[in-house]
Parts: structure tokens; C-alpha cells; sequence
């Protein structure tokens, strides 16, 4: 069902990657008493990695209106002691409810990614997603 999403393709032509059953996906069916061939109850969750990123078919969801300000903050202090102006943060956050700060950032930084890929920002599976590159280049060129 999501491979007819048209916003998947391959190659990353398209926003989101086409999702393929290989031997990793299998496995994580089998471990969740699962076929290839099985339909899921309605409203079941069944994962088909460990881990999600666009590039494995995983779904681009935008939480920026939703994310604290504080985590937003950090964020841009991890890309800044880097010495980034344009870098990808992906955080892992247990819970988005408690504060985030330097002492205790209730997060891990997974990557700090100097190529961030725009377009997934821009055409998300859920959310309004954000329109970053005309905001990139009014940095840029800021007399335009």
C-alpha cells in the first residue's frame, strides 16, 4: 500500500523511497509472526526495520511546529560548534514533553549531517512539512 504513494519512487527521484522486501524486512516480519503475504489488522503497527531513513523507505514526518523551542535551540548549538551554517541535526528524543537544555539534553545526536538532504522537509508523509530551501537562500543572498 505505501509503494503506490506517489511521492516513492527509486534513486531518489522522488521525495520518498520505494520500500523493498529483502532478506532484513523478511526477517523483521518473521520475528513479528508475519509473512510477506499477511494483511495486518486494521490499525496494527508492523515494522520492517530497526531502523527508518528515507533512503531504507522510511516516512519524512514534520513535528516543527510541534517540537520545543528548547530542543530547536540545542539543535542549532550542535550545528554552531561545528562551525555548520547549514547542517542536518537528527536527534533521537524519548520524550519530547521534558525540557532540553546543555546539562541535560533528554536527547542523542545521531548525526550531525553537513549534506542534509532538503526535499524531505519539504514533501513529508505527515505534517505541513517546511518550505527551507527559500529560506536557505535569503541567507545566502540576503540583497535578493
Amino acid at each position: 500500500m505505501k509503494n503506490q504513494d506517489p511521492l516513492r519512487g527509486r534513486d531518489h527521484r522522488s521525495p520518498l523511497e520505494i520500500i523493498d522486501l529483502g532478506d532484513v524486512e523478511k526477517l523483521m516480519l518473521k520475528q513479528q509472526g508475519y509473512t510477506p503475504d499477511d494483511i495486518p489488522a486494521d490499525g496494527v503497527r508492523v515494522d520492517l526495520r530497526r531502523n527508518s531513513n528515507i533512503s531504507t523507505g522510511g516516512d519524512s514526518i514534520d513535528v516543527t511546529n510541534i517540537m520545543p523551542d528548547d530542543y530547536k535551540t540545542l539543535a542549532a548549538q550542535m550545528a554552531g560548534a561545528v562551525g555548520a551554517w547549514v547542517c542536518g541535526v537528527d536527534l533521537i528524543i524519548p520524550d519530547k514533553t521534558l525540557p532540553a537544555s546543555k546539562e541535560n539534553p533528554n536527547c542523542a545526536c545521531i548525526e550531525l549531517n553537513f549534506n542534509p538532504a532538503i526535499y524531505l522537509h519539504t514533501y513529508c508523509h505527515e505534517g505541513p512539512g517546511q518550505a527551507l530551501t527559500p529560506k536557505i537562500l535569503a541567507k545566502l543572498f540576503p540583497e535578493l
